[in-house]
């Protein structure tokens, strides 16, 4: 007799299944006209973008941002 667990479900577990708790299958979705996209995304300082070009602008405006900052500071 071994230790290990059943890899059978539980009834309960069958019975959670059956309710629609599990992930419907791909042919499902793509029957009901469901499509699935990746989106990249890019974060700078808590924002996030999926345009390059707009993360890369951002960045550049918090750095020239800290840059005026640290200036103000020195001639303070």
């Amino acid at each position: 007799m071994s230790d290990q667990p059943s890899a059978k479900p539980s009834s309960k577990t069958e019975s959670w299944e059956n309710e629609g708790g599990s992930v419907a299958p791909i042919d499902l979705a793509m029957s009901l006209g469901i499509t699935r996209q990746m989106t990249e995304t890019y974060s700078v300082g808590g924002y996030h973008y999926t345009n390059l070009t707009d993360a890369i602008a951002q960045a550049r405006r918090m750095a020239k941002l800290e840059d005026e900052l640290l200036e103000r500071r020195s001639t303070q």
